[in-house]
């Protein structure tokens, strides 16, 4: 053997690149004793459950599952654990992918005698990331589970993730609080979620380790909310911040003086509730100087009146413009189309304040309304966001058709950084071309990286040669989609096909494909 490979640091550089699967690192690890270790630690550094740990045990321990489900046919002996704790020794991760694991699966006795037999402190020496739903619950009573939590908090864990069960006793939850600010003063990044209705809700807010940088809370009693929202200014490295917000839109809470609360550090931050009002109270009352990416997501369909307020509180919490790149939107409640009246349209004049925002790169409005959005907007967002890259107005319900080809086809092409377009307009006219210096028409100049666009409702005709036009400015896109449920559906499926003939009639003809763009100057009318 070479002797650079008894130097673990290249062993580790050597594996590194081998790591992306599992069965190569297996390979690896039984290669030779210098490969073994490392390997081996890299194997199973992250976990999503404890099922491969119990398969460390001999056979013969364990019945054939029933029911998808592992219990001990004979009591393992001490030697026999030894296996099982050598690796969870290498365990440095167990995180909750939600991946349906082959059976069997430990009970909930199975592992409560593992951890009768060997605390979780001890278990898992390297522990630094905990999702509580990683550990088999559903024999576990609520005392016993929030016990055990406790078990695994330590200097060294450093995220946690932990959902409050809905009748879990009040008492246990507030001594939870207590330990995760004392026993894991190391916490940086925590997710303490519950039901939306505690049977037996604390009375007092946990307290936050000051290390956190992310943290993501709620929904809690309203009067926990008011404790815990104040206290976040405190934290000197919050950069990542999930709210989910109670009913109650009564958000009052401010720092001392009235002035409102600054979260100087945070970057992102993201806000979800039944009402969009919930998320509007708190950016009237929050200021975040250098945030960059907001998402809002609410479940109650919502007005003009209300999204335009929404959009003003920006100003608000924002003040400098200079930071916020991404913004996004997005309701989720059900038929939002059956409670809009024919006056409730999202004209262009709600989304002119973010035009102000110019280092916006994502933005997306998803099912809040009826567009009915103009050319003089969609211009203005070509020149107020140079660097735009993602751009969506998207909404099951048919909208007016005020902005036409002409103006999607001049944002598109100015926007040079634009990927992902989704926008409904008016392509049935063919487009007015630009002017160029000499007063001819010509076209607009190519767009490379738009790759996909989403039409929605839009209508067209072929009298608008879109097809050639996408082919011609866009030839990188990839993906056309519109609406399946509409009157225009059949046209549209006509243009998608004469698109894709032509896409391959350039890639086979390309001399041919070099006078397309004089034949649409000569289309002109």
């Amino acid at each position: 053997m070479h002797n650079a490979l008894k130097v673990n640091d290249i062993v580790y550089f050597i594996l590194e690149h081998v790591k992306s699967s599992k069965l190569d690192l297996r390979n690896m690890a039984m290669t030779c004793s210098a490969f073994s270790n490392i390997a081996l630690d890299m194997l199973w550094s992250q976990q999503d459950s404890l099922t491969p740990l119990f398969r460390c045990l001999p056979g013969d321990t364990w019945n054939p599952w029933w029911h998808d489900v592992m219990n001990f046919s004979r009591e393992p002996l001490p030697t026999e654990w030894e296996r099982v704790q050598i690796n969870a020794a290498r365990i440095r991760e167990l995180i909750f992918t939600g991946n349906t694991r082959s059976p069997p699966n430990p009970t909930g006795q199975v592992v409560q005698r593992l951890f009768e037999l060997f605390p979780p402190a001890v278990l898992f020496p390297r522990l630094h990331t905990l999702h509580f739903n990683a550990i088999p619950r559903h024999s576990l009573n609520f005392d016993s589970e929030l016990s055990l939590l406790r078990q695994f908090l330590s200097p060294r864990l450093e995220r946690l993730a932990y959902y409050i069960q809905p009748r879990a006793p009040m008492h246990e939850v507030e001594q939870m609080f207590d330990a995760i600010f004392t026993e894991a003063p190391g916490l940086r990044q925590l997710s303490l979620h519950s039901a939306h209705k505690l049977s037996a809700c604390p009375s007092k807010a946990p307290k936050l380790p000051k290390k956190l940088n992310v943290l993501s809370i709620g929904p809690l009693r309203m009067d926990l909310m008011k404790q815990i929202i104040p206290d976040i200014q405190h934290l000197p490295n919050l950069q990542t911040l999930t709210l989910a917000l109670s009913k109650s839109s009564n958000m009052v809470f401010q720092s001392s003086g009235g002035m409102l609360l600054e979260l100087s550090t945070l970057k992102h931050l993201y806000l979800t509730g039944a009402r969009l009002e919930n998320s509007t109270s708190f950016l009237h009352k929050v200021a975040m100087p250098r945030l960059s990416v907001l998402e809002i997501s609410y479940y109650t369909t919502t007005g003009p009146a209300e999204i335009t307020a929404a959009i003003k509180s920006l100003s608000t919490s924002c003040k400098t413009f200079a930071f916020l790149e991404n913004i996004t939107v997005v309701d989720y409640s059900e038929n939002p189309s059956e409670e809009l009246g024919p006056d409730d349209q999202l004209h262009s004049s709600i989304f002119r304040p973010l035009l102000r925002f110019r280092r916006l790169s994502s933005v997306k409005f998803i099912d809040i309304g009826k567009y009915c959005l103009d050319d003089a907007f969609i211009e203005d967002v070509a020149v107020a966001w140079p660097d735009l890259r993602t751009l969506t107005f998207a909404s099951n319900v048919p909208g007016e058709y005020q902005v036409t080809l002409t103006s999607v086809l001049s944002l598109a092409t100015r926007c040079k950084s634009l990927h992902d377009l989704h926008l409904t307009f008016d392509a049935t006219p063919f487009p007015t071309l630009p002017c160029a210096p000499d007063g001819n028409p010509e076209l607009w100049t190519t767009q490379t990286t738009l790759c996909k666009l989403h039409v929605g409702h839009s209508k067209v005709s072929e009298a608008s040669r879109l097809h050639l036009f996408l082919a011609v400015l866009f030839p990188n896109l990839a993906d056309l989609k519109y609406c399946l449920h509409f009157n225009g559906l059949s046209a549209w499926i006509k243009l998608d096909k004469a698109w894709s003939e032509l896409l391959i009639e350039r890639e086979n003809f390309p001399d041919e494909a070099a006078s397309w763009p004089n034949f649409l100057l000569q289309l002109q009318p």
